[in-house]
Order: structure tokens, then C-alpha cells, then sequence
């Protein structure tokens, strides 16, 4: 679920101050419909059965980083891909752009992983308060897994069948699972057990503070920055290897179960 790309905001379509505002903003919709049409075009995208709405936010733009840009434009271009343009009311541009197959993907990925709902995520610091809590539940459970793992390795009789094969690799992965999941509780710290950490953080070219934590979570370092393919394929082979061995948990626990019961 990790893997698949959650619509990023982009800078573009922005038109003349006589045509469309400028940086004055967007005054109308007419104003918005040629910021989208333009854009829309310059990607060979036919605008004209488009249709826009006001919003103030929805599952896409619910993020912080388009709070000023608020309130939003949205334009669907009524095309066989779903296509859907958002533009600023306050910087004449268009910041963000979806398509169906984009959208249902991220209800399947993205969303699902982050819990990410529309509802949850306007309210940033509750949402933030909930991952940071279950990414700590999920760090303390994967190392306790990994502790029996060991002490089981030495002092234990030898698993069979399907509980071999979830121990064995299970320790084999150990390590990058355990770290992937512990950079995932990292990037969600927000100063919060870490806050002189965070304030003595590099700085990016724009003067914001860089997310260490995120960027190693993400994989978003060199050289994997530059190689998208192969950083992708890394993200998928961990969240792979994550959901084979907690299939191959629940399965054991659910057989367990079973043997538990009496009767059957």
C-alpha cells in the first residue's frame, strides 16, 4: 500500500494578470475554467466539457500545504481518465491534478496506510496524535517479535511447517522491517520525544526544516532519488515482506485458536 504515490501538488497553468488574476488570485470562475482549460490543454487534454466547483477541501487537498491556497477550484474535465484540476483562489495557478485511476488506487494504498479519511485528516493534530501512537504499538510489537525470534533461534525446539518458514525469514528481514518501521514511528515524532532533534535540522533551499525521519522512511535519499524504478521496487519488496509475514502470523494465531477450543 505504501508504494503507490499520493497526488502531489505541483506549480503550474498560472496565466497573465490580465487574464486570469495574476497574483491576485482567481476572481471568478471564468477566471479559474481558463487557469484549468490552459494547463488542460499544454498536456493535450480536451477542456471543453469541464465543469468547477469551490471547495474548501476534500480527500486530496486536506493537507496543510494548501492552506494557502484555500479556498480551491475544482475543475473536473469530464475525460475517459476522470481528470480532475484543482486551481488556487489565491495564486492563480493550478497546484494539483488526479485522475480516476490516481484516486481509486490511493483509496486502496495511500489512504489505507496513512488512515488517511477526509474526516480524520482535517483534524491535523489528532490525526497526527493517532499515528504517532499505533506507529509506537507497531515498533514494540515488531521488536518483540523479533526478541522471542532470537530466543527462540537458541533455546527452543525447531518450528515446523508454516510457523519454520515465518520464523526463519522473519529474521532474515528482521532488520529492514524493523528499521523501515521504526523510521515510520520517526517520521511521525514531530519533536514530540525528539523536539532538540528537530530544531537543529537541516534546512532545504526554501528555509523549511528537512524530515530526516520521512526521507529515510520514504527512501527518499541518493542515490534512489534519482533512480525512481529501483526505489520503488524497494518500498514494494518491504510492504511484501510486511504483509507476508503478518498473513503468516494471523494464520498461526487463527490456527492456535482453533487447537484451543475445545471440541474441535
Amino acid at each position: 500500500m505504501h508504494f503507490v504515490p499520493f497526488p502531489a501538488r505541483s506549480e503550474a497553468g498560472r496565466l497573465s494578470e490580465s487574464s486570469a488574476g495574476g497574483s491576485r488570485g482567481i476572481r471568478s470562475e471564468q477566471d479559474a475554467l481558463r487557469v484549468a482549460a490552459a494547463h488542460a490543454r499544454s498536456l493535450g487534454l480536451d477542456p471543453s466539457r469541464a465543469s468547477i466547483e469551490l471547495i474548501d477541501y476534500d480527500q486530496w487537498t486536506v493537507a496543510g500545504e494548501f492552506d494557502s491556497d484555500r479556498p480551491l477550484y475544482r475543475v473536473a474535465l469530464d475525460d475517459d481518465a476522470g481528470t480532475e484540476l484543482y486551481v488556487s483562489s489565491v495564486r492563480g495557478n493550478v497546484v494539483l491534478l488526479t485522475t480516476q485511476n490516481m484516486r481509486l488506487a490511493n483509496y486502496f494504498g495511500s489512504i489505507a496506510h496513512w488512515i488517511y479519511p477526509t474526516v480524520l485528516r482535517h483534524h491535523g493534530k489528532v490525526w497526527g496524535a493517532l499515528m504517532w501512537w499505533l506507529s509506537l504499538a507497531a515498533t514494540i510489537g515488531a521488536g518483540i517479535g523479533v526478541t522471542i525470534g532470537i530466543i527462540r533461534l537458541w533455546t527452543g525446539a525447531a518450528y515446523q511447517g508454516l510457523q519454520r518458514i515465518h520464523h526463519i525469514f522473519g529474521l532474515i528481514f528482521a532488520p529492514f522491517i524493523l528499521c523501515w518501521i521504526f523510521s515510520g514511528f520517526l517520521s511521525m515524532d514531530n519533536g514530540w520525544l525528539f523536539d532538540s532533534f528537530a530544531r537543529e535540522a537541516p534546512l532545504n533551499p526554501a528555509g523549511e526544516p528537512i524530515d530526516l525521519f520521512r526521507k529515510l522512511h520514504t527512501f527518499d535519499f541518493p542515490p534512489l532519488t534519482s533512480r525512481p524504478r529501483l526505489r520503488s521496487s524497494l518500498i514494494t519488496g518491504l510492504c511484501l515482506c510486511g504483509l507476508a509475514f503478518s498473513l503468516t502470523g494471523v494464520m498461526l494465531a487463527w490456527r492456535r485458536l482453533r487447537m484451543d477450543r475445545p471440541g474441535e
